[in-house]
């Protein structure tokens, strides 16, 4: 057994411990934690390559994924370690999220990249602020991948938060002409980020930004009919997303080319989902929204993603379009039978965020195997 292995069984037995100290020393040590921890586990090579059922395999956009379930953004955001998730089972590696120009992420009161562990309600927070090396640098290191059958390479990214108007969109437009010259295999639009401000005006006769309109229109028009190869690109919302907003997104994604679409990244609907908390852990939530705000993750998603996904595919159905279109499920993925439900309500893949974690200090590396 590693030591990365050994360290997240240790912090399993003393998490429920720890995170209910008082919240600036739950907040300061797994930020530190965490980024030691996952500097160390890039390196921290499975000896072997876990083997799943073939069964398992699903086959979308002429890509094999070997399994239903990889990582959401913001594990992977420095690119590096692809070799271990492949190894454990993962059905792909996804980086990111990427943004034109490098940023640090966040700093407050000392704070840096905070993060507070919720494990009594199976949940987290974080206030990242997309911390990573920028699109140039991202997209070199991707090339020195050594990449296998059956593991493919995605790609989150973003606008800069700072940008606005044509600076904002021809930045972007870049992040998707310069990945597409790499070996990444699929490209995710993160429009759901909660660590950075985002506009949610509705239009006169919309439901939906009108500033996200305008950017889905110009990726359409400046890179998706314009593809020289098989690139899906998909595009990533919260798990806060409207129903009314999904029957909208849906045909105007597939009208304007797009491949598919992942619901739902962490939320921020703090007060809903404070009822779902063990009361022992509330002073602590309470502490760090207050201080950051950020975003919150884990199993009190579960029934709000299946929904939202469910509705999707409703909406999907009754389209019937005739290119290729899929829906990813993020958001309190922790079992296998989350995996039997996802199917069920449509979606086709998965990504796991906090439920990775949890598993892997149960199961280290088998994290994969002993999950299916």
């Amino acid at each position: 057994m590693s030591i990365i292995e050994i360290s997240a069984k240790l912090d399993k037995h003393l998490r429920k411990s720890i995170a209910t100290l008082p919240a600036s020393i739950p907040i300061h040590l797994y930020s530190s934690s965490r980024r030691w921890f996952l500097k160390n586990y890039f390196s921290d090579l499975p000896k072997i390559s876990y083997s799943l059922p073939e069964s398992l395999q699903q086959k979308f956009f002429g890509l094999t994924f070997q399994s239903p379930l990889f990582n959401a953004a913001g594990i992977f955001k420095e690119s590096f370690g692809y070799e271990v998730v492949r190894r454990q089972g993962a059905g792909a590696f996804l980086i990111g999220t990427a943004t034109p120009q490098p940023r640090k992420g966040n700093l407050k009161d000392d704070f840096y990249l905070p993060f507070l562990p919720l494990p009594r309600s199976k949940s987290a927070l974080n206030w990242l602020g997309l911390p990573n090396a920028g699109f140039n640098e991202i997209a070199k290191r991707i090339q020195y991948i050594e990449k296998k059958p059956n593991c493919p390479i995605g790609i989150s990214i973003a606008a800069n938060p700072d940008d606005t108007g044509d600076t904002a969109l021809s930045n972007l437009l870049a992040g998707f002409n310069i990945f597409a010259k790499t070996q990444v295999d699929f490209i995710e639009l993160n429009e759901s980020c909660p660590n950075v401000v985002h506009e949610h005006n509705k239009s006169a006769n919309s439901n939906l930004d009108p500033l996200l309109i305008k950017r889905l229109h110009y990726v359409s028009e400046q890179f998706l009919i314009k593809r020289q190869k098989c690139l899906p690109v998909l595009v990533k919302f919260s798990v806060d997303i409207l129903p009314e907003q999904i029957y909208e997104l849906i045909p105007l994604l597939v009208n304007l080319h797009f491949n598919g679409i992942n619901i739902g990244n962490t939320s921020t609907n703090y007060q809903y989902y404070k009822g779902f908390l063990n009361p022992k852990e509330i002073p602590n939530f309470e502490f760090f929204i207050n201080k950051f705000g950020g975003g919150f993750s884990g199993k009190p998603l579960k029934e709000t993603s299946l929904e939202k996904v469910a509705i999707a595919n409703q909406t999907l159905k009754n389209l019937n379009p005739k290119d290729e279109f899929i829906i990813i499920r993020t958001g309190g993925i922790e079992s296998q039978e989350d995996i039997l439900k996802s199917k069920s309500a449509g979606a086709a893949l998965n990504q796991w965020f906090t439920g990775y974690f949890e598993n892997f200090a149960s199961s280290g590396h088998r994290v994969y195997k002993d999950f299916f």
